[in-house]
């Protein structure tokens, strides 16, 4: 119980203001559709809020929905998992890039997952003839930055291991995204949850493209580390497959200006075959980084007891991380939450 005290107090600001926008959205859709319900003769088909929820064929007619709709949630489950899903990882997230970075980050990885999404309904409609997909579908919920979320954690802790159920089951943050995907399979396979596996897969993809290639860290723009490469999402057999599609839509996109490239590598997507040159900035970062990651394994792999005190090296903001993770409960407080039961 205290451990849930614990994440509860000393919430940053920004993640107070999210968690504020979250219960208003939620309300004010919640409210907009009792009123319909109570107007109506017959029991509403859905419980779309046109005005905060982003409805594909009323797009144009309200766009700022690509905004206001990652924070409506329209079932009380959704709502409950938001909440608690936005205070554990945006108090974790903002303590480690701060209140700036993490807006930044959540308002391009929803908006343009959000935007896929639509354009995805939009090319369905016009396939199918069905105008199912342009009113009677919402987009809506934070699914998609939650989704990109996982990418940060990867990015950040790739090794950390969460532990459920007093132990009994455990599994590393780097795997984390493969659960989330395969789970929004089997909502699209039995419950037809279109926007929801739509959301997931798109939002992971545009958090990692953020990382990858555009978020500046250390006057350093991106991260051209073979451990976040692209394929090290997919099982080891589909490597070759994703590496060859990949490269290719990297070029277009390099010569779209839509991409940055890197100097004469001929990939930045799949594993890094020319590697930064010794003695440049990007390849002491990759150093740091690939030092702290194993000291970081090393730490998080020995009992709490027997853990000495890490003196505070600013080298890397990854190694920051790791002295922080040592202050406070890490990420979901998995391990603590099922001790305190």
């Amino acid at each position: 119980m205290s451990s849930w005290k614990t994440v509860i107090s000393n919430v940053p600001a920004l993640t107070k203001t999210l968690l504020s926008c979250v219960v208003v959205a939620s309300g004010l859709g919640s409210i907009y559709v009792y009123r319909q319900s109570l107007e109506s003769d017959t029991p509403l088909e859905h419980t779309h809020c046109p005005l905060i929820g982003l409805v594909p064929g009323l797009l144009l007619y309200a766009p700022w929905t690509l905004a206001t709709s990652l924070f409506f949630e329209n079932t009380l489950l959704m709502f409950t998992l938001s909440m608690v899903v936005l205070l554990l990882c945006g108090k974790y997230l903002e303590r480690v890039w701060g209140s700036r970075e993490l807006l930044k980050f959540i308002l391009i990885s929803g908006i343009v997952t959000n935007f896929v999404t639509w354009l995805g309904m939009i090319m369905t409609f016009y396939l199918t003839g069905d105008d199912n997909y342009l009113y009677d579908t919402q987009i809506n919920g934070m699914a998609g930055v939650f989704s990109a979320f996982l990418v940060a954690f990867k990015y950040l802790v790739p090794e950390h291991r969460l532990s459920l159920f007093g132990g009994v089951f455990s599994i590393r943050v780097k795997h984390l995204i493969g659960i989330a995907t395969f789970i929004s399979i089997l909502c699209l396979a039995f419950f037809q949850a279109l926007v929801f596996y739509n959301l997931v897969n798109v939002g992971w993809v545009v958090g990692w493209v953020y990382i990858r290639f555009f978020r500046v860290q250390d006057g350093i723009q991106g991260d051209q580390s073979e451990a976040f490469a692209l394929v090290t999402f997919f099982p080891d057999f589909l490597h070759p497959i994703i590496g060859f599609a990949a490269n290719h839509v990297h070029r277009v996109f390099v010569k779209l200006h839509l991409c940055p490239a890197y100097g004469r590598q001929p990939s930045t997507m799949y594993d890094m075959e020319t590697r930064p040159a010794p003695g440049t900035a990007r390849a002491e970062a990759e150093r740091r980084r690939a030092l702290a990651l194993r000291a970081l394994d090393m730490r998080l792999s020995k009992p709490a007891a027997s853990i000495p005190s890490a003196p505070s090296t600013p080298t890397h903001p990854i190694t920051n991380i790791t002295n922080d993770a040592s202050k406070e409960t890490v990420l979901f407080d998995a391990t603590d939450a099922a001790k305190e039961g």
